[in-house]
């Protein structure tokens, strides 16, 4: 099942509202536990600060909407600001020397995918970005900590128990094959084995 958080807020068309958009976008993607890493973070805080930044310049209006839609099924995440001028934007190509310009070329080199389209108001501009894999269980999330320790106990040999308990836990995290474990007799936590006692001709037990 998909499993979509989207959400809106408005923002004053002024420049210190690009700096609110970054703020307020890292809140709606920790309280909905968007999984993110160094770079998607970069791309998503670059991007709505960009598309801020060119609806503060170039659009119209007092009041800007920014919408923000993460699909954690798909691992994409979606950003669009909306203002009231329906003056689309146009890619230019800044010069080398120019100390503007350069938005919307970083929100095409960071998006998997960008627009704008008119609306009834105005106009709305939107990229798409992606988010990191999610973590997986099992045998293969603790393949870098094994090797981590691995290191580590090629270093500081009195480490070398960290390699060996997390070796255990990998094999603990595999399936169990019913043909090795049929056969296997059952232990009780907590019990101590008892010895067998066989008892003689006579009657009497045994050592």
């Amino acid at each position: 099942m998909t499993h979509v958080n989207s959400q809106s807020f408005f923002l004053v068309r002024a420049p210190t509202s690009v700096a609110i958009s970054r703020r307020r976008l890292r809140e709606l993607i920790s309280t909905w536990h968007v999984r993110q890493d160094e770079d998607s973070d970069m791309a998503m805080t670059t991007v709505v600060s960009e598309l801020v930044t060119n609806a503060v310049s170039h659009g119209a209006g007092d009041m800007l909407k920014v919408v923000v839609r993460a699909d954690i099924g798909r691992g994409r995440l979606t950003i669009e600001v909306h203002d009231d001028s329906p003056a689309l934007p146009q890619r230019r190509t800044p010069c080398p020397d120019a100390e503007s310009g350069r938005g919307m070329v970083l929100v095409e080199h960071l998006a998997i995918a960008y627009g704008a389209e008119n609306t009834a108001r105005g106009k709305r501009v939107w990229a798409e970005l992606a988010l990191p894999p999610r973590r997986t269980t099992g045998r293969r999330s603790l393949d870098p900590l094994r090797s981590a320790a691995a290191a580590i106990a090629r270093r500081l040999p009195a480490f070398a128990w960290l390699r060996r308990r997390l070796t255990a836990l990998s094999r603990r995290s595999r399936p169990s094959d019913p043909a090795l474990t049929e056969n296997r007799p059952s232990l009780r936590t907590g019990s101590r084995r008892r010895r067998s006692r066989t008892r003689s001709p006579s009657g009497c037990p045994g050592r």
